[in-house]
């Protein structure tokens, strides 16, 4: 499954912000209250919004262990629910013993959006996604059994920016994950991360919304994105592996411990996409996220 986005619309809409557009829902808001597992929707209140969420928490669901929490961000103009087929994660979650959530963006031009950047006159989002997101692993945090050493983004584009947005401002996370995203100038340049923070990044080097190696318009090169990864973590060692034919190379870089934080998955003559079925090594992008990941939590790795 592949999901694009026109290049015009990204650009104009998402990393302009030359619209604005945030629609308010003074409805019922119902908070978790109540342990509930498999798929299933729930909301929260913040900043004056109900803000909505898909869940999925495994099936054997044990409060007696601590679960690590997985939130996979959609793209720009994309849905949370589409997400969770694009990006799907479940069969991982009852292998691996996690817990899934799949955010809901608000409208912006009449587009749901993530707002990765600070405030700003060029910044036509007033939308608190940091805040949203915080106050959501709270909510869950209440009523699940949560590992908060182990809580990790992804998101595919738009919401890749956010995950890296996050990094930089959030000190919840533990690892993070991009797919066809990568960092608005603003967060490159003023990223505070305070933690420890592991990061994967998936990009096709043929990729015409977000190119590879940045644009005019505030979009961050992936070398530019890794080098900054790399230096944050201490990496001074690097792998590279390809697979059979060539068109997929993975580069893992290490700290003076050997600990990998940093690793990006170059598609070459790869497009704008999340695909369930790339395959490198037998993996495919869930499976490479989720490997990468899960050996980390807030501190630095899992032994």
């Amino acid at each position: 499954m592949i999901k694009k986005i026109s290049k015009s619309i990204f650009i104009s809409i998402f990393i302009l912000f030359t619209y604005s557009s945030c629609e308010k829902n003074e409805g019922i808001i119902t908070d978790i209250q109540s342990v509930q597992t498999g798929l299933f929707n729930s909301v929260v209140s913040h900043d004056g919004l109900s803000r909505q969420f898909i869940m999925y928490v495994p099936t054997n669901y044990n409060s007696d262990i601590e679960y690590p929490l997985m939130i996979n961000f959609h793209g720009f103009g994309g849905t949370a629910s589409d997400f969770v087929e694009t990006a799907d994660m479940r069969s991982l979650a009852e292998n691996e013993n996690f817990i899934i959530v799949y955010p809901q963006g608000t409208l912006l031009g009449g587009f749901p959006h993530w707002n990765s950047s600070a405030p700003s006159s060029d910044n036509k989002s007033s939308v608190d996604d940091i805040g949203f997101v915080e106050k959501m692993i709270e909510n869950i945090s209440s009523t699940y059994s949560i590992n908060e050493k182990r809580v990790y983004a992804a998101g595919y584009s738009n919401g890749g920016f956010l995950s890296y947005y996050l990094a930089c401002n959030s000190k919840k996370f533990a690892a993070i994950g991009s797919v066809a995203g990568t960092m608005l100038d603003d967060s490159y340049q003023n990223c505070n991360a305070q933690v420890p923070t592991a990061m994967i990044n998936i990009h096709g080097t043929n990729d015409e919304v977000v190119p590879y190696n940045g644009d005019a318009y505030a979009s961050t090169s992936i070398a530019d994105v890794v080098n900054w990864w790399k230096n944050f973590n201490s990496c001074i060692n690097e792998d590279i592996i390809t697979n059979q034919n060539g068109s997929i190379e993975q580069q893992i870089y290490y700290d003076d411990s050997g600990n990998p934080y940093v690793q990006h998955i170059k598609i070459n003559n790869g497009g704008h996409y999340w695909s369930d079925k790339l395959d490198f090594n037998g993996k495919n992008t869930s499976e490479l996220i989720w490997d990468f990941v899960s050996q980390f939590n807030v501190d630095g790795t899992i032994n």
